[in-house]
């Protein structure tokens, strides 16, 4: 049985398109990174973060539209990694660009931005 005590829970959260969408993609590319080094598996990182649910979200929210390819190409990892494990780096890293690319065009958070992790007393 897990322990949900509010100890062992963990929010994050960001308001603000700009703020989603950065959030987003630091986060994505630090599960790349982790599938990179092989601390996750494919199926892990799409069962975590890289699902429909996510990719879902995101096509609701007016984000910019690499962030979108990034994380629809994103969703496919652990089928890449089934049926052509030889493309599966090219993938990742085609992933990386894009989320770069989108985090370059953000203009930057001010010093006023809200944190992503709020932890509310227990």
């Amino acid at each position: 049985m897990k322990d949900a005590s509010p100890q062992t829970a963990m929010t994050l959260e960001a308001t603000g398109l700009e703020e989603v969408q950065r959030f987003v993609a630091v986060t994505a590319l630090g599960m790349c990174r982790a599938l990179v080094l092989g601390s996750i598996s494919p199926a892990g990182a799409c069962s975590r973060l890289f699902g429909p649910a996510l990719l879902s979200r995101l096509e609701g929210m007016e984000v910019h539209p690499e962030l979108r390819h990034a994380i629809h190409l994103a969703t496919e990892l652990e089928d890449v990694a089934q049926l052509a494990p030889e493309a599966l780096s090219a993938s990742i890293a085609e992933i990386e660009a894009k989320l770069h690319q989108v985090l370059a065009s953000l203009s930057p958070p001010s010093s006023e931005a809200s944190k992503w992790l709020n932890l509310t007393p227990a």
